[in-house]
C-alpha cells in the first residue's frame, strides 16, 4: 500500500486561502461546506527578539493510518484505499454522521443536502489521473508537498528527509495523521495550540455505542442461550424417545387453518426475513458492529457486485416487502388483518401456558397445558415479536433511506433497526426449531403447506378454537 501524504511549510503559507478557493471550485463545494480552511491566528512571537510573526491556522483532513472514523463507519462507507487515503464511498454512505463525531480533528462534514459525509481525499480522483490535488495546484507560494512518501524520488519523500517535520498528534490523540507541517517551532506549535486534537473526537456519538457495547453484545447472548437452549430439549427429546410421532389413524380428520393467503404471505415474509438477515448482516462491515464472519460477508458481496449493489437490492426488497405487507394490510384489513389481531390477543389462560410450558422445558413432562385459541401463547408471543420487530424494521428502515444526513434521526435509526432484526433472528430461530425438530409441533409446520391441521391436534393444543369451529360446523 502506498503512502499519499501531505506538508505543508507554514514559513512558506502567507494566508491567501487560495487553495480552499480551488477546492471549493474543484468539487462544487456551497458556502459554508469546506474540505480544508486556513484561519488567520493573532501574531505570535518567535523569542528570537526579532519582531512578532503572523500564522495561519491552516488544516484539512489528516489521512490518519490510525483512523477512529473508518472504526465507526457502520456500512463501510469511509475506508483506506490502496494508496493510504482516506476516502468516502458516496454510494453506500448513508449519512448518519457516526465518523464525524469520531474525527478528532473536526475535518468531516455532514452534508443534509445531499446525505453523505463531504471530507478531504486527498483529491483523489485527480491524483490518479496523474494530477495534482487542486489546493496544491493553487497555492502560489508552494507552501504545499504532496506525494507518496514510500517513493524516495518524489518531491514529498525528499521533503521529508530534508526537513524537520511534524504531526498534530498528542498523547491522547496519535491516529498517525499523515498531514504533516514544517516551519519555525514557535509557528508550527501556534497551529497546534490553535487547533488541538480533540480525544472525545475518538469516540462516535451515544447511538453508536449503544449499537457496539449493547445491543450486539446481547444479540450474541440472546442467540447462544436460544441455541443452546434448543440442543438441549433436542437432547432430552431423544433420551425420552420422543423423537417419532405418535401412531397417526389411516384416515384422520382435518380442520382448515388457513387459505392460500395467508399460506402465500408466511412464506413470503419467511423468505424476505431470511434475505434481509443474510444481506443486512453483510452491510455492517465495521468490527465493531460485524455479527457474521467477514469471510461470510465477503462472499456475499462478491455474488452481488460491490457492496453498493448489494445495499441497492437490500433496500430495494425492503420496499417490495413493504408494500405485500400494505396491500394485505387494506384489502384484506376484515379477513386477515383483523382475524390475525384478534388471535393474538393475550389473557389469563395464555399467562396459565407459559407457566407451565417453563415447567415442563425445566423438567415436569406431566404439567398440564391449559386449553388454548386458534394459537397458543408461544405462539402469540413469536407473533407479537415477529409483528412489532416488523414495524420497527420498516420504520426505521424508511428513516435511515429517506433521512439521510438528519443527524440525530438516523443515527438511533441504526441501532434501532439493529435491534428490531436481532429480536426478529432469535424468535424466528426459536420457532423454527420449534416447528421442525419437535414432534408435536410438526403439525403446525404442515398446515402452512396445505392449510389443514389434524383434529386431533386442535382438540389436544387448541381446545377453544376446535370447539369453535365444531359449532361453527354444527350450525351450517
Amino acid at each position: 500500500m502506498a503512502r499519499q501524504a501531505m506538508i505543508i511549510d507554514m514559513d512558506r503559507c502567507v494566508g491567501c486561502g487560495a487553495c480552499v478557493i480551488a477546492c471549493q471550485e474543484e468539487w462544487d463545494l456551497p458556502e459554508g461546506v469546506q474540505r480544508n480552511w486556513v484561519r488567520p491566528l493573532f501574531p505570535v512571537s518567535d523569542h528570537s527578539g526579532d519582531r512578532p510573526v503572523f500564522t495561519h491556522d491552516v488544516g484539512l483532513c489528516n489521512q490518519c493510518r490510525n483512523a477512529s472514523c473508518i472504526d465507526v463507519c457502520p456500512t463501510g462507507a469511509t475506508y483506506r484505499d490502496d494508496r493510504g487515503r482516506v476516502v468516502v464511498d458516496n454510494e453506500t454512505c448513508i449519512g448518519c454522521g457516526y465518523c464525524v463525531s469520531a474525527c478528532p480533528y473536526g475535518a468531516r462534514v455532514l452534508r443534509e443536502d445531499l446525505g453523505r459525509v463531504e471530507k478531504c481525499d486527498f483529491c483523489a480522483p485527480l491524483v490518479d489521473a496523474g494530477l495534482s490535488p487542486a489546493c496544491v495546484a493553487a497555492c502560489p507560494a508552494g507552501a504545499r508537498i504532496f506525494g507518496d512518501l514510500d517513493d524516495r524520488i518524489s518531491e514529498a519523500s525528499a521533503y521529508f528527509r530534508e526537513h524537520a517535520l511534524r504531526q498534530n498528534a498528542s498523547e491522547l490523540v496519535n491516529t498517525d495523521p499523515q498531514v504533516f507541517y514544517a516551519g519555525r517551532d514557535p509557528v508550527v506549535a501556534r497551529v497546534f495550540a490553535e487547533h488541538p486534537p480533540n480525544p472525545n473526537g475518538l469516540k462516535p456519538p451515544l447511538p453508536a455505542l449503544v449499537f457496539e457495547k449493547a445491543l450486539r453484545p446481547a444479540f450474541f447472548g440472546l442467540l447462544a442461550l436460544v441455541i443452546t437452549g434448543q440442543f438441549v430439549a433436542l437432547g432430552r427429546q431423544l433420551i425420552r424417545g420422543e423423537a417419532k410421532d405418535e401412531e397417526k389413524p389411516h384416515a384422520e380428520e382435518m380442520i382448515r387453518r388457513h387459505d392460500a393467503a395467508i399460506i402465500a404471505l408466511h412464506w413470503f415474509n419467511a423468505l424476505v426475513w431470511l434475505f434481509m438477515a443474510v444481506t443486512g448482516s453483510c452491510l455492517l462491515a465495521s468490527s465493531v458492529y460485524r455479527v457474521t464472519p467477514e469471510i461470510f460477508n465477503q462472499m456475499v458481496i462478491e455474488t452481488f457486485g460491490s457492496y453498493a449493489a448489494l445495499l441497492k437490492f437490500h433496500i430495494r426488497v425492503g420496499g417490495i416487502w413493504l408494500a405485500v405487507l400494505l396491500f394485505y394490510g387494506v384489502f384484506g384489513f376484515r379477513r386477515y388483518l383483523v382475524p390475525y389481531l384478534r388471535h393474538l390477543q393475550i389473557d389469563r389462560t395464555d399467562i396459565a401456558w407459559l407457566r407451565a410450558k417453563l415447567k415442563r422445558i425445566l423438567g415436569r413432562p406431566g404439567v398440564a397445558l391449559p386449553p388454548q385459541g386458534k394459537y397458543n401463547a408461544g405462539q402469540k408471543l413469536c407473533g407479537w415479536i415477529v409483528s412489532l420487530s416488523t414495524i420497527t424494521l420498516i420504520g426505521s428502515g424508511l428513516a435511515i433511506v429517506l433521512f439521510r444526513g438528519s443527524g440525530s434521526l438516523i443515527q438511533w435509526a441504526i441501532p434501532l433497526h439493529f435491534a428490531a432484526a436481532a429480536v426478529a433472528v432469535v424468535a424466528v430461530v426459536l420457532h423454527a426449531f420449534m416447528a421442525t425438530v419437535v414432534p408435536s409441533e410438526r403439525a403446525v409446520l404442515f398446515s402452512m403447506f396445505h392449510g389443514h391441521i389434524p383434529a386431533r391436534y386442535a382438540k389436544e393444543h387448541n381446545l377453544r378454537w376446535w370447539e369453535e369451529v365444531r359449532d361453527k360446523t354444527a350450525q351450517n
